[in-house]
């Protein structure tokens, strides 16, 4: 009898979820604009704003801050330009220079000792067709942008730029013929001091925070590389935001949805990366100005295994992102970027199931902030962690590493689990945080389960699987006494179906409805199973136990409580109506 409960649970589990979805490489439909200056060097004479050295005690500060048991690491400190030296340039006090199409002027900002830099401008008052171009004092040839005053979707607060390196960032901005650029209103209301530059060597710039954990595994070096392990590499970025007086990172994935005709840039993390750490936590509202300031990095890892040069192939992309789902129990953060990803990142493929103890993970990273690492590893169990105040009994994934490990930065990295029969790593979830490091490598990380946050999710990942209402509850036909269905409708949207009914002998029958799915919004089909067993009386012989699919059935619902029921059985198709049963 346990093995036939014990395959009844391995169905309702199959049953109570869609089916794997895999991932796709990204696509361009348009080549990315090239960023030129507009200025020639003769005539650039950048206003310039300048802060005093950041204190001691606050570069100590962002050293130790990443030592705790949740993994997003900070990585900076966020300076209001009341802090700055000197009165702050307002748009009418930056040279504007004549140059095609309109007026050009710069402004350079300078926190000494930044290993990089950011800004946030006022562009509130921008005309339509204004643009922005950056630069920092180690690498001026590396432009970031164009960046569109009018993509810029949110400009009620202060826009924040993509990250260049060194102490000091300058931004070139061009304002159209037609306008007065002295009335623009363009200016520099905050920097972040950066102590990470996206492109100085590793180890010196990973000295200046801690140590790196010398067990981590460069996500380049393994050996002889399926495609898949390079498509879940790809699908993988490294997340630099502003929270407050901070600047942080974490790490995030691109997921795939069911939808073949688009690629919608959706994007999963974890939410205590944009959270406060203890009450008052933050409101969507409060999230959203965090995921405004969003910038990723793709391909940010080693040009060659074990190099400590950054790839070539690393690109930036800024613009922010729009919050979809954010919650502080499941510690899911689910976001849609506004600008897509560069060609040939890759959408991660999902598997919705529960994953079980046993199964094989890979986690892909970055580990303070560092180029990308993979680690090795299995699900041992679930926990209910007290990283979070309400956790889900049992709502969080227990990993234990086998080879690598998480540190800060890792937050919102996702695990992957091997589908053979798509020949793809599918994303099971995101890092909450935990206890593993290189000195406590067999101690337990804790992740979301997307089993569990799919509920939430599907509607933008699978949006063909969502219902009209949940269907959860007794269903028979009135006119037809001593049978029926009893639906199950989990979070995921998944129905599990158990039908009892009698065999042409009058013996009573059961059938289960397992493995359907969401044609439209009000049909769900799937096929039809009948278990047999030994019978409770006697010893228990496993080899009694079998499992046969008998057929299909399609539930049409007309409304929440009227449906109509099509199924063939062995053969012999037939169709009834039914009722939801009324307690």
């Amino acid at each position: 009898m346990r093995k036939i409960l014990a395959l009844l649970a391995s169905l309702v589990v199959s049953a109570a979820f869609a089916a794997p979805v895999p991932g796709e490489l990204a696509v361009s439909d348009k080549a990315a604009p090239i960023a030129t200056l507009r200025i020639a060097p003769a005539n650039a004479v950048p206003r310039s704003l300048r802060f005093a050295p950041l204190p001691a005690a606050e570069v100590e500060k962002i050293r130790t801050s990443a030592r705790t048991q949740l993994k997003r690491m900070r990585i900076g400190v966020a300076r209001d330009v009341s802090q700055a030296e000197g009165a702050v340039p307002a748009a009418a006090d930056l040279q504007w220079v004549a140059v095609p199409g309109g007026f050009a002027a710069r402004i350079s900002v300078t926190s000494p000792g930044a290993a990089a830099m950011r800004v946030a401008l006022d562009v509130s008052g921008a005309p339509a067709g204004s643009e922005l171009v950056f630069f920092g004092s180690t690498r001026p040839e590396r432009l970031e942008g164009p960046v569109r005053v009018d993509a810029i979707g949110d400009r009620t607060s202060a826009w924040w730029s993509p990250v260049t390196e060194g102490e000091t960032l300058t931004a070139e901005a061009f304002i159209p013929a037609g306008n007065d650029p002295a009335a623009s209103g363009i200016a520099v209301r905050q920097a972040a001091h950066l102590v990470i530059s996206p492109t100085e060597n590793v180890t010196k710039a990973l000295a200046k925070i801690g140590e790196a954990g010398s067990c981590n595994i460069d996500a380049k070096c393994v050996d002889n590389p399926s495609q898949a392990y390079i498509n879940a590499r790809n699908s993988v970025a490294r997340m630099s935001f502003i929270v407050g007086s901070g600047a942080f990172l974490c790490t995030g994935t691109l997921l795939n949805d069911t939808d073949t005709s688009s690629q919608i840039p959706y994007f999963y993390s974890a939410n205590h990366c944009f959270d406060a750490e203890e009450p008052p936590y933050r409101t969507q509202a409060q999230k959203q100005v965090i995921a405004n300031t969003l910038t990723t990095f793709w391909f940010y890892e080693s040009a060659t295994c074990g190099s400590l040069t950054l790839s070539t192939s690393m690109v930036q992309v800024t613009g922010g992102s729009t919050i979809l789902h954010a919650d502080l129990n499941t510690d899911v953060l689910f976001v849609r970027l506004v600008n897509a990803p560069p060609a040939g990142a890759f959408f991660a493929g999902w598997d919705p199931a529960l994953a079980t103890p046993g199964i094989d993970i890979l986690g892909i990273h970055h580990p303070r902030g560092d180029l990308k690492k993979v680690s090795q590893g299995s699900v041992i169990g679930y926990i209910t962690p007290d990283l979070v105040p309400n956790p889900p009994a049992n709502g969080f994934l227990r990993v234990r590493w086998t080879a690598g490990t998480t540190e800060g930065g890792s937050s919102g990295s996702g695990i992957f689990s091997f589908d053979s029969s798509l020949s793809q790593y599918l994303h099971r979830g995101g890092l909450l945080g935990g206890e593993a490091s290189c000195t406590a490598q067999s101690s337990p990380d804790f992740y979301s389960r997307f089993d569990i946050a799919y509920g939430s999710i599907a509607p933008y990942l699978n949006p063909g699987a969502t219902p009209a209402f949940t269907v959860t509850g007794l269903w028979y036909n009135p006119a037809e006494p001593g049978w029926g269905i009893n639906l199950t409708q989990h979070a995921s949207y998944k129905v599990l179906g158990a039908w009892y009914t009698y065999a042409p002998g009058g013996n009573p029958l059961w059938y289960w409805l397992a493995d359907g799915l969401w044609t439209t919004p009000t049909t769900y089909t799937g096929p039809l199973y009948v278990l047999s067993g030994p019978p409770p009386t006697g010893p228990f012989n496993p080899a009694l136990v079998g499992l046969r699919q008998v057929g299909s059935v399609t539930i049409t619902f007309t409304n929440a409580n009227s449906a109509n029921w099509s199924y063939t059985v062995d053969g012999v198709s037939s169709a009834k109506t039914l009722t939801r049963f009324d307690f």
